[in-house]
């Protein structure tokens, strides 16, 4: 509850558990490895899967699937995609927002990721729709803090900006500490975590994880948020020419 209301007072976005992406963490692999962590960019790498908090903090990693995956592959195989689904469990129950809008709790995604009811993700950027594209940018500015993390993560840790010289599991309990102490430098006020960009494009990789099978229902969610942001819970920044 703590995550979502900072989501709604710092980035406008109500009912926001966190926000989710994946970052390629490059390295040396063994020859025989063969291509097993070639990935689309041509190097080898293992990925972070990551939710992260309003604060940048991260909430949750899945670190090791090998780099050939995308990041819908890597959640499809992680203990968040049990989480997820199990939502109604695990989950704050539904809150009202706006006037009178039963909303569910989400956590939100770039286009990689399926849309469900509990996973909110844009609308394709080449939407002509004055509603689809303001939640897009809505949606943008919440996820924005996972990529602002990875970026703290790798300036602060430069080991992330080489090629790891390590054997593949040491890469993963070298990751894995790096997200400990970035968290733990944040929670001293160490690091600087005020964002002042917004992407509202999206890079990823199509996903080939399948949509969920009530899918209906969850864009019927998307349009509640989207009638949100252009009705009561409107700002003066989000408007688009």
């Amino acid at each position: 509850m703590k995550i979502a209301d900072d989501f709604a007072i710092r980035w406008q976005f109500p009912n926001c558990l966190g926000a989710l992406d994946g970052k390629h963490i490059v390295f040396k692999s063994l020859r025989k490895d063969g291509a097993y962590y070639h990935n689309y960019k041509g190097s080898n790498s293992i990925i972070l899967l990551a939710l992260v908090d309003a604060n940048c903090r991260f909430t949750f990693v899945d670190i090791g699937c090998n780099g050939r995956a995308n990041d819908a592959g890597v959640l499809l195989q992680s203990s968040l995609k049990n989480v997820i689904d199990d939502a109604s469990n695990r989950f704050p129950d539904d809150k009202t927002v706006g006037n009178g809008r039963i909303l569910p709790y989400v956590i939100v995604g770039d286009d990689a990721f399926p849309l469900q009811k509990h996973l909110m993700k844009p609308y394709p950027f080449a939407t002509k729709c004055q509603k689809k594209r303001i939640f897009n940018v809505r949606l943008s500015r919440a996820r924005h803090v996972v990529e602002h993390a990875f970026g703290l993560l790798a300036s602060r840790f430069r080991i992330f900006q080489t090629k790891i010289d390590l054997r593949v599991e040491n890469v993963e309990a070298v990751t894995k500490a790096c997200c400990v102490l970035h968290n733990f430098l944040i929670s001293r006020n160490c690091l600087d975590v005020h964002v002042t960009e917004t992407s509202t494009k999206s890079s990823s990789q199509n996903a080939d994880m399948p949509e969920n099978p009530r899918k209906g229902a969850a864009e019927e969610i998307r349009q509640k948020f989207a009638d949100y942001f252009v009705e009561e819970g409107q700002v003066p920044w989000q408007s688009i020419q």
